[in-house]
């Protein structure tokens, strides 16, 4: 063993084995890491990252088990150390930092007992300096008023402070490694931004070594200096950051890099997609593993598998074509029978959707205009939830999720509605959707309102629908594919059995699926498939407008770009109108034409999409964009990274004045007290600042 490596992996083998047969999850991985690296893993759901992970500290659950190969820490192999050993190094030597906080800490022991219990555990403290030393780590990981917070439950703290305390546990006992299991990935963007840099920051202080896996490529090129690409179990790309964002040797890490929208990058233009699905990991696999998805495949790759072979200093890679001299991947029109879509399929089903397109199949309205009539309005909208004391002799407490929002969205434009969590956009949607009553304003759609009455609904609901970020949980798993399309049908009851039939069959070719997937169950689809069976669902009574609820946040990146290019043609083919939520701001831009930033129920910034992102005037606007990473190490170089400080503050106590007032770096007094009006900056451009003066 070479001391100047810290983690050494030499053919890592984890096999599960399940009544359906065995499942090869992590294949012949080695891998390196020294003191004081980071190390990215990426790659899509299934690949093997966290599976690999997990298996490195042998906290693989049953049924799995590492087959074969060695895991070199600090000079012992972990292989062969017994279950007591191993206990002092996990969460000692090993700290562990996971992607849910909340399924991780005990949900009925306070933060201090958790704490205390592993410090002393691990480095012999007395009660009062274990306490002591939790205090500072809390202090350290800019968890503010530690002392209090060391009283709390898990559930009394946000995503963010639960994964601060996570990381302050898994640093309480200066481990040498980190493992971080997606540790961002459940949280909004700037609370990302400020998790990315303090593990950046203390790894930097404190020497450890870290291995980062995730699956978004921006925080890759911000946070990571070597990476890893997995596929099917194995390493197929390894180098350092620039060299795999510069020039890679992977047919599948070129497919990875084309089918991420970039905030820096071109908006509408179509994103690649990696089409067809990974290997069935219970089956041997002969050959290479990509083949089956690869534009470069050769007949020898159906017979041989590549090792990981030397591309440059460093660089490694599992091809046997040389991907630069093959002239890279093709840019693929998007077609591949039953999993993808086109503009011409959209065309072809098109007209039957609401007469909107010409003979030819052409969309009447290929992008809004000034003058396209306005499809939703909405005015003065409010929401206060009511929550009621446990004790009644005290006054519930009032929650003010929407206050005083005005919107207007016009035939064929997208509207990227984005904040961070808990600033009203989820209650936005469902107002819009009827399934919350405002507790002011008014809504319309077609100049049909909202209301009450179960028949005026019935036929409002019919002009505005929506996409699930979940689909899955919003189907019924006893239901075919069949039916879940054909149930708004069912429930206007104005459809024929004829004309039912024949119109699922077109919603379903129109999101690019085949009608052999209408006997199916949705158990038996992927993330993809299901989120395109909500949109022909969505579809179905042809709505004017479709609501859009975080329904790529759920997706691997791959799957991620077929959605959004199947929104586009979709958009771009019957004109429809869409209110996109979401906080993936690459995402948002690459889709919108308008945006509405929205900050504590209220909306702070709108305007043109280019206009917004390229010069945002409201801070709160501006610390978003800056938080967002750019899947380019060159760009995140050279960027200056302002970390917006702080949460979002209790819509139960908003404070008084302008709402951003406590976290704004161009606060003035002003902003304390006196709320600033959403005003003109410009043609369409509406701002809610002070300082935007």
């Amino acid at each position: 063993m070479n001391d100047e490596w810290l983690l050494r992996v030499k053919g890592l083998t984890t096999h599960f084995e399940t009544d359906s047969g065995t499942v090869r999850a992590v294949n012949d991985v080695s891998f390196d890491l020294k003191a004081g690296e980071r190390l990215a893993i990426v790659g899509e759901s299934g690949s093997g990252k966290s599976a690999m992970a997990m298996s490195l500290i042998r906290l693989i659950a049953y049924p799995g088990n590492i087959v074969g190969g060695q895991i070199w820490f600090e000079g012992n192999d972990l292989t062969k150390l017994s279950e007591r050993e191993l206990n002092r190094i996990r969460g000692g030597r090993i700290g562990t930092i996971f992607q849910d906080p909340m399924t991780s800490l005990d949900p009925v022991m306070r933060i201090e007992d958790q704490m205390v219990s592993a410090i002393r555990r691990h480095l012999g403290f007395s009660a009062p300096a274990a306490r002591a030393y939790a205090v500072s780590l809390l202090e350290q990981v800019g968890i503010p008023d530690p002392e209090s917070r060391l009283g709390s439950y898990p559930f009394e703290m946000s995503g963010g402070m639960r994964q601060r305390v996570m990381i302050a546990m898994a640093l309480s006992c200066k481990p040498r490694l980190i493992l971080a299991d997606e540790p961002t990935t459940a949280l909004d963007v700037t609370i990302q931004a400020q998790i990315v840099e303090l593990l950046k920051r203390l790894t930097e202080q404190t020497g450890s070594a870290m291995l980062f896996i995730t699956h978004d490529l921006g925080l890759v090129a911000r946070f990571a200096q070597k990476v890893a690409v997995m596929y099917a179990g194995r390493i197929v790309e390894y180098g350092t950051v620039a060299q795999l964002f510069a020039n890679p040797q992977h047919p599948y890490t070129q497919s990875l890099l084309r089918t991420i929208p970039s905030i820096a990058g071109t908006p509408g233009k179509r994103l690649q997609q990696i089409h067809g699905f990974p290997p069935d990991m219970r089956k041997p696999i002969e050959g290479c593993s990509f083949r089956e998805r690869c534009s470069l495949a050769e007949a020898r790759c159906r017979i041989d598998m590549p090792e990981l072979t030397a591309r440059g200093e460093g660089q490694l890679a599992a091809c046997w074509r040389d991907v630069e001299a093959a002239g890279g991947i093709r840019r693929a029109d998007e077609t591949e029978a039953g999993s993808s879509v086109t503009p011409a399929a959209v065309a072809a089903a098109s007209a039957a959707y609401a007469g909107e397109t010409s003979a030819g199949g052409a969309s009447a309205v290929a992008s809004p205009s000034s003058a396209a009539p306005h499809i939703l309005e909405v005015k003065g909208l409010h929401k206060v939830f009511r929550k009621p004391s446990l004790l009644p002799w005290k006054p519930g407490k009032h929650i003010y999720a929407v206050n005083g929002i005005d919107l207007t969205l016009r035939r064929g434009e997208t509207m990227g509605l984005v904040g961070e969590s808990g600033c009203g956009k989820s209650t936005v949607a469902r107002l819009l959707l009827g399934l919350e009553s405002p507790s002011d304003g008014a809504i319309a759609v077609d100049g049909i309102p909202a209301v009450e009455a179960a028949e005026g609904m019935k036929s409002y609901r019919k002009r505005i629908q929506m996409v699930f970020q979940d689909p899955y949980s919003s189907f019924n798993p006893k239901m075919t594919i069949e039916h879940i399309i054909a149930e708004p049908l069912d429930v206007q009851g104005q459809t024929a059995p004829e004309e039912r039939n024949r119109k699922v069959r077109e919603l379903i070719q129109q999101v690019g699926l085949d009608a052999s997937f209408l006997d199916r169950y949705p158990n038996q689809l992927s993330g993809g498939q299901r989120q395109r069976i909500g949109i022909a669902r969505a579809l179905a009574l042809s709505p004017s407008v479709v609501v859009a609820d975080e329904p790529t946040s759920a997706l691997d990146v791959s799957v991620r770009a077929q959605v959004i290019n199947l929104l586009c043609d979709l958009k771009e083919q019957l004109g429809l109108s869409f209110i996109f939520i979401s906080h993936d701001l690459s995402t948002v831009r690459h889709i919108s034409d308008s945006i509405a930033v929205m900050y504590l129920g209220q909306i702070v910034e709108q305007g043109p999409a280019e206009e917004v992102f390229v010069h945002p005037l409201h801070p709160y606007t501006r610390s978003l964009l800056a938080a967002v990473p750019v899947p380019d190490p060159a760009v995140e170089a050279d960027r200056e990274i302002t970390v917006l400080e702080g949460e979002l503050p209790s819509p139960a106590n908003p404070p008084g004045g302008c709402a951003f007032h406590s976290r704004c770096p161009l606060v003035q007094p002003r902003c304390l007290g006196e709320k600033p009006a959403l005003t003109g900056a410009g043609e369409r451009r509406m701002v809610a600042c002070h300082a935007a003066g």
